[in-house]
């Protein structure tokens, strides 16, 4: 017999397939986790753990499935069966399994596995002696330009969108000058001003691949492009506005929080990149 999880609520071999493709925890990184120490089949900080995740779901609106009496019912039933003494227990809690979509799903059940291995072995010396560090740049948010499951943030925008009335959030960020735009949760961001058509520049932002060829369209339309910081001031008194993206296509934007922008409809230039974008979609069907 092999190694056994924790997930559900019951015993499971750790090769059973158990967690869906469409598990949020994989599409998103919508979920969380701890890690506690296993000594002599006991749990250190057991509690003071659970209590931090059970926050942590809280503060992220996830149900919390099982109580603290369950889950340490469940690690020392681990240990036993895996004869493991001395390891390292991870808990892992994601909002469960629905389609991809970024809001958060209603009546679906989350997904709470543990898994118990046993403790990693490291030289003694490491504690005696020490041991070497180097320096390394903190890069954990400068990933937006990659398309990475890692979209947490991003579905707690969608999230807030949602219920707001809204379609789309439009992400911030702050410079001496103040806020300014940077894209939404999945789409690029746009507004036309006196005939040019801005969008936000590549810093840190997803190039997304409709954001391009909405700046190619718009450039054999004869329109100036520039790709530049755009400062929230500087979008609300644009003439047009408008997102892209795969699914949004070419998006009129009429309103941003309590300011109807533009004259509140769409205006002509977006309407003619609309009829660019959907002619060009036709011939580049693979």
């Amino acid at each position: 017999m092999g190694r056994q999880i924790f997930f559900n609520g019951g015993f499971h071999e750790e090769t059973e397939k158990l967690l869906s493709i469409q598990d949020r925890g994989l599409c998103f990184a919508d979920g969380l986790f701890e890690v506690i120490r296993c000594v002599n089949g006991r749990f250190l900080l057991f509690t003071k753990h659970i209590a931090r995740m059970r926050q942590s779901a809280a503060e992220l609106r996830m149900d919390f499935p099982h109580s603290d009496g369950e889950l340490l019912e469940a690690c020392r039933e681990l240990s036993r069966r895996n004869g493991v003494l001395d390891g390292e227990l991870y808990l892992e809690i994601t909002r469960g399994e629905a389609p991809r979509y970024h809001t958060f799903p209603e009546g679906v059940r989350p997904t709470f596995f543990i898994v118990l291995i046993p403790l990693r072995k490291m030289p003694e010396n490491c504690w005696s002696v020490g041991v070497r560090t180097v320096t390394f740049p903190d890069t954990r948010g400068a990933y937006c330009h990659l398309k990475t499951i890692n979209l947490l943030p991003n579905v707690l925008g969608k999230q807030h969108a949602k219920e707001k009335g809204a379609f789309e959030a439009l992400f911030t960020r702050e410079d001496a000058r103040g806020r300014y735009l940077t894209e939404g949760p999945s789409s690029s961001i746009f507004c036309i001003r006196n005939g040019v058509l801005f969008t936000p520049e590549l810093d840190n932002i997803l190039p997304g691949t409709t954001r391009h060829f909405v700046i190619q369209l718009a450039r054999e339309e004869g329109l100036e492009v520039r790709e530049q910081r755009l400062h929230l001031q500087d979008f609300l008194e644009a003439d047009e506005h408008f997102i892209s993206s795969t699914v949004s296509e070419v998006m009129p934007v009429i309103q941003l929080d309590e300011t109807v922008l533009g004259r509140g409809a769409k205006g002509p230039l977006t309407t003619r990149l609309q009829e660019r974008y959907a002619a060009f979609k036709g011939d580049h069907l693979e």
